[in-house]
């Protein structure tokens, strides 16, 4: 099996997914944060966190296997997230800028693969999640989307706003 091309497919089909999950809702909707048992989240949130998340996390991750350092000493998973927070609260967003960040280091990563022989997919090396290979890595990343694809997918189906 050729893991470059299965992985981009991959990405590339479940990003799709994702975003077709978050356009389901209303333009009023993208902004609002959800009842409680949706989560803290509002779908444009989510949105944000992906892209984050891929940018800082995922897309670094992967040029590990590209030999670029290692750029998580020291990493403080809380204090990403604080960060993250406040880029958030204070960032004038629009629904489709956050979808364009999303789409373009999603894109980033699909041209990455190609860039890894099959012999590389099995080599561990150190990440911010210990010692894994770059199979690992790729496979977070489609199971990151997939838990936020559930995530949006359940707010879009079962959470009726007021009107």
């Amino acid at each position: 099996m050729d893991l470059s091309q299965w992985f981009s497919d991959q990405l590339t089909s479940s990003a799709e997914g994702y975003i077709w999950s978050v356009e389901q809702f209303s333009p009023e909707q993208r902004f609002i944060t959800p009842p409680t048992k949706f989560g803290e989240w509002s779908p444009a949130r989510h949105v944000f966190h992906m892209y984050s998340y891929e940018q800082h996390i995922a897309l670094p991750s992967m040029r590990i296997w590209l030999d670029e350092p290692f750029p998580y000493e020291g990493h403080d998973y809380k204090a990403d997230m604080l960060k993250e927070e406040k880029a958030w609260n204070e960032g004038q967003h629009t629904f489709e800028e956050l979808l364009e960040n999303f789409r373009t280091v999603r894109a980033e990563q699909v041209v990455l693969l190609q860039q890894f022989s099959e012999a590389i997919w099995d080599e561990k090396r150190k990440t911010i999640w210990g010692d894994v290979s770059l199979k690992w890595i790729v496979t977070k990343t489609l199971q990151h989307t997939a838990e936020h694809t559930n995530d949006v997918l359940r707010m879009a189906l079962f959470w009726k706003p007021e009107s």
